[in-house]
């Protein structure tokens, strides 16, 4: 058994009491300390103070939220050029903090670049929207107008990213803005090629003789490759007299039996329209074409490329318009013309 000497206890005491005393003289410094004294944070950016705040990460948290959401549903992103620094200072109490503040300035210094959307005409910028929706309203406006124009225009819409920006506030102005120089340029499209007339014409002999003579006719089809958009017949829009052949724009037209060309101009709704005249009194049409590749009074063999496939006079896209007559009157094309007897 240990025995603890007296001296041994007074030493004990002793020092127990050093200890009380100096830990009660801490917690009376640290009170005095706190009574005129606060913990806060300086912040410093680039080197230059900016004040003080009461939190740190508070103040973290709420720089983030900014640059991933920023104060509006319109911002793309946000860059934030200088990260601030911190040191935890003791500073009396009647020193001011400046959390807000100190957010505001470094949301202000921050690059923020807002989400619009461009209305693209021919590989051209020519207006700025807020909304997708706005953008395609302005696109549909645009393509809805131009549907019965020869030359039509390539609109499109792009996303974009801007720190400055002029957004317009109309869509119809906007859409006319652009509907304007594109009816502009084909009225005067249509003005030229309506006082277009060839100079050839075909000898009545000929015609008569190709009219009253007799021929195994086989048609062809006007394209190699089509889509039917509309068939010989009854439509909404009244009685169509041929069949819509669907083909990207430029697409060789081919004359679908022998014969000669007695007509290669502008026919108003037909836009430019060819004409040949077949044996034993049958004729065929191919209208809306882009240009011509033949001219009246040229013999063609059936294959031959007489056209492109264009989206001229009353059209709402590229197509061939294909007509078989005899005698004047229309025949159901797909009754008589086949791939079949294809020599394209």
């Amino acid at each position: 058994m240990v025995r603890v000497s007296n001296k041994a206890r007074l030493s004990a005491g002793i020092f127990g009491k050093v200890v009380l005393t100096a830990l009660i003289s801490s917690i009376a410094i640290v009170a005095i300390v706190l009574a005129s004294y606060k913990p806060v944070y300086s912040v410093q950016i680039d080197g230059e103070f900016k004040g003080y705040v009461n939190s740190k990460v508070q103040l973290q948290r709420s720089i983030e939220e900014y640059l991933q959401q920023g104060d509006s549903e319109k911002v793309g992103y946000i860059l934030l050029n200088s990260r601030p620094d911190y040191e935890f200072e003791l500073v009396k109490k009647d020193v001011e903090t400046k959390d807000e503040e100190i957010l505001l300035g470094i949301k202000e210094s921050c690059d923020v670049y807002y989400r619009v959307y461009a209305v693209n005409v021919n590989d051209e910028d020519v207006c700025l929207v807020e909304s997708l929706a706005d953008a395609q309203s302005i696109v549909d406006k645009v393509n809805d107008a131009q549907k019965k124009y020869t030359k039509k225009a390539s609109v499109k819409i792009s996303e974009q990213y801007k720190k400055e920006y002029d957004a317009v506030k109309d869509i119809q102005v906007a859409a006319n803005d652009i509907i304007a120089p594109i009816k502009k340029e084909n009225e005067a499209i249509v003005k030229k090629v309506q006082t277009y007339t060839s100079s050839k014409t075909v000898p009545q002999a000929i015609l008569d003789a190709l009219k009253s003579s007799d021929a195994d006719l086989h048609f062809s089809l006007p394209v190699s490759s089509f889509v039917i958009t509309s068939r010989y017949g009854w439509r909404r829009s009244g009685y169509h007299t041929g069949c819509d052949y669907a083909a990207p724009l430029g697409t060789p037209i081919h004359a679908i039996e022998d014969g000669v060309v007695t007509c290669a101009e502008w026919k108003g709704n037909y836009g430019y329209l060819v004409k040949i005249q077949h044996a034993g009194g049958f004729e065929t049409y191919y209208a809306h074409c882009s240009r011509f590749a033949c001219d009246v009074g040229d013999t063609v063999k059936k294959g031959d490329v007489i056209a492109y496939v264009g989206s001229t006079g009353n059209s709402t896209g590229p197509h061939c318009h294909l007509e078989i007559r005899y005698d004047g009157a229309t025949i159901d094309p797909q009754t008589l013309a086949s791939a079949d007897n294809a020599s394209i």
